[in-house]
């Protein structure tokens, strides 16, 4: 008996820092996956406003030859606005928003396309090996909105949210925005922390509940206060009817 119970020991002597070794780095790489999914989709958005602005500029005097160099600073903008002070990405991410290198690709054969990129180095904390870093490309192919020729591909497309049972013809539909409301921070009562920001000092003792939600958050760009959008082809709607406000045209 005694035998046997010395076995059990060394067993979990060695087990056990194995299983650790695991979940830690699993954790780790949960947290990568996570910053990186939150870049690509701060930086889809981006585009998709960056490709709108593309028109304004074609509306321009022309002689007028401003380039790719006015859609890089709206890209720029957009992206950090649409990030905001992102959790994960300041836990994973060598530099945190700042250490995110925003560009953009003409494409050589079609001008009105653009390639929008995010350049980062994306970090993995393993025991025993500290922190390591790996360079990482989020790219966003973009068609400006200047108009169609004959032979160009005109298929439309809409924007989804997870779980919704209704499609958007525009970005900017007010659906499509998280309404939040200030309270102060002693009337937090019934609410649960966020599990973004929750952890952190409220802004001057005022904290945000959306109208909709049970938790409140300490900061006003916490990620928990933005909704995940994606955009996708009209024809892959199956199911999903057109919004009450946008879906008529």
């Amino acid at each position: 008996m005694d035998k046997n119970r010395g076995y059990a020991v060394v067993e979990a002597c060695l087990v056990v820092p194995v299983f650790l070794f695991f979940m830690l780095a699993l954790g780790s790489l949960a947290m990568s996956f996570l910053a990186e999914a939150h870049i690509h989709q701060s930086l889809a958005e981006a585009a998709d406003d960056t490709a709108l602005y593309c028109y304004l500029e074609n509306k321009m005097p022309s002689g007028a030859d401003t380039g790719f160099l006015m859609d890089i600073t709206i890209l720029t903008k957009q992206f950090h606005s649409y990030l905001g002070a992102d959790p994960f990405v300041r836990l994973a991410v060598k530099g945190k928003e700042a250490g995110i290198i925003i560009s953009i690709k003409p494409d050589l054969k079609n001008k009105k396309i653009f390639t929008a990129c995010a350049d980062f180095w994306v970090g993995y904390k393993l025991p025993l090996f500290g922190r390591q870093y790996v360079h990482t490309t989020v790219q966003i192919k973009k068609k400006a909105f200047v108009g169609y020729e004959p032979g160009e591909n005109t298929e439309r497309y809409v924007y989804v949210t997870p779980n919704e049972a209704v499609y958007h013809l525009h970005r900017g539909c007010s659906y499509l925005s998280v309404s939040a409301r200030q309270i102060r921070e002693n009337q937090k009562s019934g609410y649960a922390p966020c599990s973004f920001c929750g952890r952190q000092e409220a802004d001057a003792g005022k904290i945000y509940v959306a109208r909709t939600g049970d938790v409140y958050h300490n900061r006003a760009d916490c990620s928990g206060l933005k909704r995940t959008v994606r955009r996708i082809a009209l024809t892959e709607v199956a199911g999903l009817r057109p919004c009450q406000r946008c879906g008529k045209e």
